[in-house]
């Protein structure tokens, strides 16, 4: 016979099985509810999306293979490891770089002069920005923290050598000297900074692996608000061009899938994109701010309407190659490093006719099969935004052409390393690539 205290315990572990059993069914339920709308969305999104950019655009005159040839302008030498960003100020007579040697470098972009040497706190450095005034810089990685340094006055045009403090293989010179004043110094985040990007002259905006983006109020020194609603590290961030919607909107990607676009004057999101499940690894908005570009983990590129809200083109590196045999007979001048070299069977060297037809032999799916990771390392718009600029990490610098859906062109084939970082001047006149070979190559359009 039970005692009434046993049966009181057996009733209610009986109970508490019944209510989770009845919740199990209402989470079920709830699901599949979700699902049904989720559906619905997507249905209302397709009979929207009526027609893609590639298809209205089938009458324009398609630009011709290999058209883009970009001349090498100058080569900047003077980091000792990886360049993790690069930037150009407002007028593109300057370059902004930061490098995993520990330095934030200002050159000038045309006689390739060192301008400033700012030493970082920490060598871990995934990322850079320079204000609109040109007055401060920033610099941001691993150690969770966003510095703000000065910029000291350009009035020295005597070159010094470059300090011995770094390992310096090249022994070049530089105009100014090494320089560090910090503004202010933004502690907050939990996780590494992936981005940081200026808005504005006394405020600037920083992503993270804590899941969050961050305002920063320069002026104040102080955090102005957080923006919380990714579930996944945000990986890239990208801000709108300048005199777009008056500096307040902002997008960020992260590994959940979502590029969510931000208005600092909305506690919310304003429009949400999910292409897929992979990771967004990188952002950039089309020149006149109504679409922008987003690259997956899987390669993968995706041009989406703001207005529309949907997505107007997709960009598929491996497909293009199974379409147009003739980028793979000519992929030696794609190929840039030497790893990837030695996953097509052959040594970097210069290609002699007999190489080059045996290059021609390897197959198209065995080299697909090759890379390792094709995801998309950086992304830029030339001025016009018809071409499109995408690193891949086992790729390149390839050239789009944004309305026809076509490889038209390849950048970057003096690099020793992989091509991690592009970016196009604001005139439109230049580009520079950064490398993992510690190099800056800047190129004339």
């Amino acid at each position: 016979m039970f005692s009434g205290q046993t049966l009181s315990l057996v009733t209610q572990e009986l109970q508490q099985q019944a209510d989770l059993a009845s919740l199990a069914k209402q989470v079920e339920s709830a699901k599949s509810k979700a699902q049904v709308l989720y559906e619905e969305v997507l249905n209302v999104i397709k009979r929207t999306q009526d027609a893609t950019i590639q298809s209205v655009s089938i009458d324009v005159t398609p630009i011709p293979k290999d058209s883009c040839q970009l001349k090498l302008y100058n080569t900047l030498k003077g980091h000792q490891n990886k360049v993790a960003k690069i930037c150009w100020n407002y007028d593109s007579s300057k370059i902004l770089s930061a490098s995993q040697d520990g330095y934030m470098i200002l050159w000038d972009a045309i006689t390739g002069y060192k301008k400033q040497a700012i030493q970082l706190d920490n060598p871990y450095v995934l990322t850079c920005s320079m204000s609109s005034n040109e007055k401060l810089v920033a610099g941001a990685g691993l150690d969770n923290i966003c510095t703000i340094y000065k910029i000291k006055p350009d009035t020295s045009n005597v070159p010094v050598v470059t300090s011995s403090s770094i390992n310096n293989k090249y022994n070049i010179q530089m105009h100014g000297n090494f320089y560090q004043s910090i503004q202010s110094t933004f502690k907050g985040h939990s996780a590494y900074i992936s981005e940081c990007e200026f808005i504005g002259n006394n405020s600037i905006v920083t992503s993270s692996g804590d899941m969050t983006c961050m305002l920063w109020d320069i002026t104040k020194g102080c955090k102005s608000r957080d923006f919380i609603d990714h579930i996944g590290d945000v990986l890239t961030m990208t801000i709108f061009p300048q005199n777009i919607l008056n500096n307040n909107l902002f997008i960020s990607g992260s590994s959940d899938g979502y590029a969510k676009v931000w208005d600092l004057r909305s506690p919310t999101p304003t429009q949400n994109f999910q292409p897929s499940s992979i990771d967004v690894t990188s952002l950039k908005v089309f020149p006149d701010g109504n679409a922008f570009v987003l690259g997956t983990d899987d390669g993968l590129i995706r041009l989406f309407d703001l207005r529309s809200d949907c997505q107007l083109g997709q960009y598929n590196l491996n497909q293009e190659l199974r379409n147009n045999q003739n980028i793979i007979n000519t992929s030696h001048k794609v190929l840039q490093s030497p790893k990837d070299y030695r996953n097509c069977g052959y040594q970097k060297q210069p290609l002699s006719s007999t190489t080059e037809k045996s290059f021609d032999k390897v197959s198209l799916n065995s080299m697909i099969s090759n890379f390792e990771n094709q995801g998309v390392f950086s992304l830029d718009f030339g001025k016009s935004g018809r071409f499109l600029y995408s690193c891949y990490s086992e790729f390149g610098c390839v050239v789009w052409d944004t309305l026809k859906n076509e490889i038209i062109g390849s950048i970057g084939s003096d690099h020793s390393d992989k091509i991690n970082k592009v970016a196009v001047s604001p005139d439109g006149i230049g580009l520079a690539t950064g490398s993992w070979d510690s190099t800056i190559k800047v190129w004339s359009v």
